[in-house]
């Protein structure tokens, strides 16, 4: 939903008036076939999915947690310093291990790269 909200922002900035549901749905089916596009341009991409999801993992994790103690400033060794930093380094734990993982699993399977011809 981000993604089609960021389409009708920009839509209704350029244009000044609103999107009608001819607009919204053609945003809808535009960015259904570019997704469809990729997935069958590039079926290897199941395969990283693992590695990345490990390398985006502390955007979701970890960073809201720090930023909290950065910006609230709670008094240091109370519960919810305590909660948020312990929350945070578990993030960043599971980004590591899920990474680990990724990289495990392409090792182990193989990364076989064949464009458009989806299996």
């Amino acid at each position: 939903m981000p993604v089609f909200d960021n389409f009708e922002a920009s839509y209704t900035h350029r244009t000044n008036r609103p999107c009608s549901i001819w607009v919204r749905s053609g945003f809808r089916v535009v960015y259904g076939f570019i997704n469809f596009f990729i997935g069958v341009a590039l079926p290897f991409l199941s395969s990283l999915a693992g590695l990345l999801g490990g390398l985006t993992l502390p955007v979701t994790f970890a960073y809201p947690c720090f930023m909290w103690v950065l910006i609230k400033k709670p008094t240091k060794y109370s519960f919810n310093w305590y909660f948020n930093w312990t929350l945070g380094w578990l993030g960043v734990a599971f980004s590591v291990a899920f990474t680990i993982g990724g990289i495990w699993s392409i090792v182990d399977n193989g990364l076989k790269l064949k464009f458009f011809k989806p299996s």
